[in-house]
């Protein structure tokens, strides 16, 4: 038996590019606006019982289906059919009166959700409890922060025995501790046979709470299975995408413009261009190869970082004493380490052109990666230097 069943939803909005529009629109029979689809021919069943995550990026419709099923939010086409009671935990403090105490807002929710004045009064002692908000519940809402807000209404929400509960992304803004009292008390509702509907961006909090997972995409479900699979699936599409991304600005940093003056063109470590291996302590001389077309005065600057981390070490030349360069055409300047006291990593040399302030940045390019092997007394220390250290016991 099905809890919910979704068949062919779709949600359309109208966006304009400013508020008058609609009312010229209207008027001139002109279209004046551009149609924005949050959701597109999306149909799934729920069984009853069944704990499902909803997972994608922003922006990927999550909200807006789980607002047309908790039936704040009408569907621009399609059916839906849900059985049984619904609670819905959506945008936070969306159901409160700001004006109203905590203990108001009980009872004002508490019947948006059907329940009788008595079956409230009945409830208020476990919400109260649940909630931990002490003198505060008495206070209200408007002086509420955010955290005491979930705490709230998910203890309203979760206190009047729904059939189907529906929560968006409301437990993010929780500490730790209340944060397990929630997923302790959605793992109760999974044990007593309740259905779950679960958004979030947390791939182990879905893992932990549900049984099966759906990943929209840009309005359409791309993937509908075990929670296990489909959360791997969307954790390698994002770290894919992060690859590809950090590669393009990579690639966009590293181009130079036609307006740009000076260009590096190339950095040689100890007389390779490809990727070499040093020994700890070993020295390494850095060859920058550089063309100016222009007149004003320019300076170089090196830094050392491993495996895209934060730069551990650099130096401008001209902060050691010399004159910056100037004028057209070609040439190079070599820096060297006697001594490099780097542990075992993959390291980069980041060469940049900046102007005489040193403030603006002309053109930059990364080396080819050294690595680093350490002696084997140095194999079983960690950061990225070897400092000289002496222990004296006493």
């Amino acid at each position: 038996m099905n809890a919910i069943d979704v068949q062919n939803i779709s949600k359309f909005y109208r966006l304009y590019g400013k508020p008058s529009d609609r009312l010229r629109e209207v008027f001139s029979r002109r279209r004046l606006h551009q149609t924005f689809e949050a959701l597109r021919d999306v149909t799934f069943p729920i069984e009853v019982g069944e704990s499902v995550g909803i997972i994608g990026e922003n922006g990927a419709g999550k909200s807006t289906l789980l607002k047309i099923l908790a039936g704040t939010v009408t569907p621009s086409t399609g059916q839906l059919s849900i059985i049984g009671r619904v609670a819905a935990l959506l945008e936070l403090g969306s159901a409160f009166h700001p004006e109203f105490s905590g203990r108001q807002n009980v009872y004002l929710n508490a019947a948006l959700l059907g329940l009788n004045q008595a079956q409230i009064h009945e409830n208020e002692k476990d919400i109260l409890s649940f909630a931990e908000l002490g003198d505060f519940i008495d206070q209200p809402i408007k002086t509420y922060s955010s955290g005491m807000i979930m705490r709230l209404a998910f203890s309203i929400a979760t206190s009047v025995d729904p059939d189907i509960l529906i929560i968006d992304e409301a437990l993010s803004v929780g500490d730790a501790y209340f944060q397990q009292k929630c997923i302790d008390r959605m793992l109760s509702f999974r044990e007593k046979g309740r259905t779950v509907l679960f958004c979030s961006h947390s791939t182990y909090s879905v893992n932990l709470l549900c049984d099966r997972a759906i990943w929209l995409y840009r309005g359409r479900i791309r993937a509908d299975g075990p929670a296990t699979k489909v959360c791997a699936l969307f954790s390698n599409f994002l770290s894919e995408k992060s690859d590809s991304v950090q590669a393009e600005e990579k690639a966009a940093e590293n181009k130079p413009s036609e307006a740009t003056p000076v260009l590096i063109k190339s950095i040689i470590l100890n007389g390779e261009s490809g990727p070499i291996t040093l020994k700890h302590k070993d020295s390494l001389d850095i060859v920058l190869e550089f063309e100016s077309m222009a007149d004003p005065a320019f300076c170089v600057s090196m830094g050392i970082r491993r495996s895209g981390e934060k730069y551990w070490h650099a130096v401008n030349m001209t902060h050691d004493g010399l004159k910056p360069f100037s004028g057209k055409g070609a040439g190079r300047i070599m820096l060297t380490y006697p001594s490099l006291p780097l542990l075992q990593g993959e390291y980069t040399i980041t060469g940049f052109i900046l102007d005489e302030s040193g403030l603006l940045c002309h053109h930059k390019k990364e080396s080819s990666p050294f690595t680093v092997v350490p002696p084997d007394q140095w194999e079983n220390e960690m950061g990225v230097l070897a400092l000289e250290h002496v222990w004296k016991v006493f």
